[in-house]
């Protein structure tokens, strides 16, 4: 502690004289003649211990009256704790965090808002020479610079939100990268911010660099709720032209509280349907809307719903893209019936059907499937076309033949690089041994097949098997006994399905078994070709974009106005890109050869922003415990800001408090005078 006026001091001196009139009080008790005694009242004696005790009290009430009154002109302050005082022409960096969870309010007032008033007070505690460097989440080339008072106040009003969140280690490395380029005197650092965990949780088993003064502002509002859509995904991958659909999303909430909204779904800005949903902090929930499309096209979906203060995630943005159609061609001997019945009855099937004899090869190696039944001489032709649909990822369903030229039937599967063996399957009860057993339905071929994943089927069917495959391949349907039914191997992009038994019906239930449709259906939607995602988010890295236009160079990704060039590579009807940095805003994004639109992209916010969620002070001012370069400043307002800044600075002053107990003591005096007999 010091005083800014120690000469005042000297008058403490003057606490000697109430101790003097006290020591000298020579006042003698005074006779008084009365002419008769009987007239004067009662006079209890008091006691010369009590009158002494009397004395002692207003003496110290006088002495410390004295004392603090003498303190209050000396003004004395507990020194600073910020080494930074007396630094004249020092450089101080501020940091605000202008992400999106800054839309919150506190006192009515947006939380970036409230930070700009607060960071607008943090020039009054340094000189007029000292030089300010304020950066925000957008970490442009430009805010390196260090600023006068008045540019400093200037880019303080140019504030706004940004969609680029940054975490506890992005902001101390940008703070340290500026240090160590202006080191010459030591320097002051502010940090605005909410604080949200997700971004700033691992701060606090970190160490900060000693040798920089940290003074952290959380501003925070005090209730927080913020609700924001989680994901969305399709009850039917294969959007058709009208045929009904649903679109689900999960939902999470996030803080404290209770909120009702209603979520409304968008189809080419027009509003297709509603739903309310109810929902409380920290839980989830999932609900979806019903939809149809009218035609097979591309289009913009979004969800909106309100939640304020809070608003950049209420919008959800997505694309939908009609499912193309898939080629199937079927060979067979004479057979094809039940597969002509079971691609027949989708639109979204086209079914060409050959016998061996009759095969239109310019259309085969168009497929994006080919099921062939009892294949039993070697073709080259064939082998060459079932190759190029592999090549371009199309797939292979194969039926083994029910003659006895397994000699011919092993050569064309080794011509697809495909191994196979007699079957040591041995039936000795019956037909026992031939049937199948239930899949393993956590099996991504298996997703979304069985509504009900419960191994309860009555009966599942039976097929004599008439070979055994070796390859290795992940196995969907084995026989009671173990060994392999349906084996998918990879080959090229595609994959081929190998069948141990066939299709006629004296050695088969499988093709009229109720499992025969969606296994066969799983086949033909495992070779259509994978369209985009419904939607990005900002935080991904890298995108792939397909296309089926040959011949592209270069593209663009384009928002209204703004063009970017991204970092690119297109290969084999891919397009791979880097997300520019500069898109951190939701919306739609259109993929540009030149003037032609390859894709849309719907990109969406990172989910970490939504999580209001937030270190508390106590949190804070733990981790700040023992360590004298590490200041919070819980602020209030404005004023109060800037005398805790002050006051960490230049000292805190005690002179009012002296001053307050001045005055108490000499009320003390005055009442123990009065009262005290």
């Amino acid at each position: 502690m010091t005083f800014l006026n120690p000469f005042f001091l000297f008058g403490l001196l003057a606490i000697a004289i109430p101790i003097a009139l006290h020591l000298f009080d020579l006042q003698r008790p005074k006779k008084m003649i009365f002419t008769n005694v009987a007239f004067l009242r009662e006079i209890i004696q008091q006691q010369s211990s009590a009158r002494r005790l009397k004395h002692w009290l207003i003496l110290l009430s006088r002495i410390l009256f004295i004392s603090f009154l003498v303190l209050a002109f000396a003004q004395p302050i507990i020194n600073a704790t910020s080494s930074s005082k007396g630094n004249q022409g020092s450089n101080v960096q501020v940091y605000v965090d202008n992400s999106y969870s800054m839309q919150n309010e506190l006192e009515q007032q947006s939380l970036l808002a409230h930070v700009s008033g607060l960071a607008q007070q943090v020039p009054n505690s340094y000189s007029a020479s000292t030089t300010y460097r304020l950066f925000t989440n957008e970490f442009s080339g430009n805010d390196w610079q260090y600023n006068t008072r008045d540019s400093y106040f200037d880019k303080l009003t140019e504030l706004d939100y940004n969609g680029q969140s940054r975490t506890f280690a992005d902001v101390a490395r940008r703070i340290l990268s500026s240090n160590s380029k202006n080191n010459a005197h030591a320097q002051d650092v502010f940090v605005f911010s909410d604080f949200q965990k997700s971004y700033w949780n691992s701060m606090l088993p970190a160490s900060l660099d000693s040798t920089i003064q940290w003074h952290l502002v959380p501003i925070q509002s005090a209730e927080v709720l913020n609700i924001a859509i989680d994901s969305i995904w399709l009850e039917t991958p294969f959007i058709q032209a009208g045929k009904p659909n649903k679109l689900h999303m999960r939902i999470k909430a996030y803080g404290k509280g209770k909120r009702e909204t209603v979520c409304k779904l968008f189809i080419n800005d027009i509003q297709i349907s509603t739903t309310g949903i109810e929902i409380t902090g920290g839980q989830e929930l999932n609900t979806s809307f019903d939809f149809t499309l009218d035609k097979n096209s591309s289009y913009k979906g979004v969800i909106r719903f309100d939640d304020s203060p809070i608003s950049f995630d209420n919008a959800f943005y997505f694309t939908l893209n009609s499912a193309q159609e898939i080629n199937i061609t079927n060979l067979h001997q004479s057979g094809g019936t039940y597969l002509s019945k079971l691609y027949s009855n989708e639109q979204l099937f086209q079914l060409q059907s050959y016998s061996y004899s009759t095969i239109d090869y310019s259309k085969l190696n168009q497929s994006d499937l080919v099921v062939l039944e009892e294949y039993s001489s070697s073709n080259k032709a064939i082998v060459q076309n079932l190759k190029q649909v592999l090549a371009k990822g199309g797939n292979v369903a194969l039926f083994p033949p029910l003659n006895e030229d397994k000699a011919s039937w092993e050569a064309f599967l080794k011509e697809l690089s495909i191994s196979v063996k007699p079957t040591a399957l041995k039936d000795s009860v019956g037909k026992q041994a031939w049937y199948l057993k239930f899949p393993d339905t956590d099996q991504p071929f298996f997703k979304d097949v069985f509504t009900d994943k419960r191994k309860h089927l009555v009966e599942m069917p039976f097929s004599v098997p008439l070979f055994e495959t070796v390859s290795p391949g992940t196995v969907l349907l084995r026989y009671q006994q173990g060994t392999p039914f349906l084996t998918q191997i990879q080959a090229g992009k595609g994959n081929v399905f190998v069948f141990s038994g066939c299709l006629t019906d004296k050695m088969s239930s499988f093709q009229r078994h109720s499992i025969f449709v969606p296994i066969m259906y799983t086949i033909a939607f495992d070779a259509l070709p994978s369209s985009n995602q419904l939607y990005y988010r900002t935080t991904d890295q890298q995108i792939t974009v397909k296309s089926n236009v040959s011949g592209l160079n270069q593209v663009h990704v384009v928002k209204d106005s703004i063009n970017w060039l991204p970092i690119q590579n297109i290969r084999d009807g891919e397009i791979v890109l880097d997300l520019p940095d500069e898109i951190k805003t939701s919306g739609f994004y259109d993929i540009k050869n030149t003037d032609s639109t390859l894709a849309v992209l719907a990109i969406n916010y990172g989910r970490g922003e939504s999580d209001c969620n937030a270190l508390t002070t106590e949190a804070l001012q733990e981790f700040a415990a023992g360590k004298q370069y590490i200041h919070i400043l819980d602020a209030v307002n404005q004023k109060d800001f800037s005398d805790a800044l002050k006051s960490l600075r230049d000292g805190k002053p005690l002179w009012k408090y002296c001053v307050i107990l001045a005055l108490l003591f000499l009320l003390v005096e005055v009442l123990l005078l009065r009262f005290l007999k």
